[in-house]
């Protein structure tokens, strides 16, 4: 196995704290109550606009992702940080020949901003992120698949939610979940990942559980 796809936000990134006070600001911007810590937890992994389809009035939902993207761009961006060790591992992931990839429900022109920002854009062959007519795990992945001509067999996904572990199966490929993110444990073993990561995130932890289960 070759290519590997990493989720961005709670895979490589800890963006929780951007994210949430995001949706705080565009909930108030908006006059809607805004849900709990808990339920807004949730939204970190499906696009903005299944999330906000689900929470605003329909007549809204357009008016919420503006907001949310604009505040995000400015102030929420700011506030992601690389979890620990994750530089290192993808410096020995590519110096061992693998092909890595971002394929993150994230939108792509922010996705490829976070990734140049906390100096790790040029370890990944391809930045993919939401645009339009493809913002669902499963078609981003595929857009990779076809750009690149890759094999289902010679690719992984590593991710932290449901999303991650759904869209790599839908497409046919391996999957791995880790359980450093956004998603309860028992919420990923629920979705049968080929394999779980558990944390805490160790450089050889991480790198050792890998290359168990990915070969050149």
């Amino acid at each position: 196995m070759k290519y590997i796809f990493f989720d961005l936000d709670g895979t490589l990134v800890d963006s929780s704290e951007g994210i949430e006070t995001t949706f705080l600001h565009t909930f108030n911007e908006l006059g809607v109550p805004a849900p709990g810590k808990k339920t807004i937890r949730t939204f970190m992994g499906p696009p903005l606009e299944v999330t906000f389809t689900n929470h605003v009035p329909k007549e809204l939902v357009t008016k919420a992702v503006e907001i949310y993207r604009t505040y995000y761009k400015e102030t929420g961006q700011q506030q992601t940080y690389l979890y620990p060790a994750i530089k290192e591992l993808l410096h020995q992931l590519k110096g061992l020949g693998y092909h890595l990839f971002i394929t993150t429900s994230k939108n792509q022109e922010v996705s490829l901003e976070i990734a140049h920002s906390l100096g790790i854009s040029g370890y990944f062959e391809g930045i993919y992120g939401s645009i339009p007519g493809s913002m669902h795990k499963a078609d981003i992945i595929q857009r990779v698949m076809t750009d690149y001509q890759i094999p289902p067999a010679e690719a992984c996904i590593i991710g932290d939610t449901k999303f991650d572990i759904i869209g790599g199966k839908n497409i046919g490929i391996h999957t791995i979940a880790v359980s450093w993110g956004f998603a309860p444990l028992e919420d990923l073993k629920a979705q049968r990942p080929d394999t779980i990561i558990y944390h805490p995130p160790g450089i050889d932890f991480i790198f050792n559980s890998i290359k168990r289960f990915t070969t050149l």
